[in-house]
């Protein structure tokens, strides 16, 4: 069996994420080890390797999720009309599109988003 130095096995490491909505303000989280040592289960989007800009659409993509749920009474439906919905999980899906280019080959980020709309 070849030995693997500790360098090789950093060099191999792939952080892998998951891109959902949550109510409380985080859309990445850590899927393996790796990524969890490295940024924790829930990821601030700061913490990232990525634009400023792409920060700044993830961070409001992140604000208009808190008017999906009827913070009045939650159990009713969504406020959101159909037409919302899809405009959202349209643009949440750029968002990733452009999060993954711009994270790189090293990252693999699970698209989640139509599972939380």
């Amino acid at each position: 069996m070849p030995t693997i130095f500790k360098w090789e096995v950093t060099l191999l490491a792939k952080y892998k994420l998951k891109y959902w909505f949550e109510y409380g303000g985080i859309c990445i989280w850590g899927v393996n080890a790796a990524s969890k040592d490295k940024f924790g289960y829930a990821i601030e989007t700061i913490s990232l390797p990525i634009s400023d800009s792409l920060i700044e659409m993830l961070n409001k993509l992140e604000e208009e999720y808190h008017s999906y749920l009827d913070w009045d009474y939650p159990p009713n439906p969504s406020p959101w009309t159909e037409e919302h919905k899809q405009d959202f999980i349209r643009r949440a899906t750029n968002a990733h599109e452009r999060l993954c280019k711009e994270l790189g080959e090293n990252y693999e980020v699970e698209n989640e988003v139509t599972s939380c709309v």
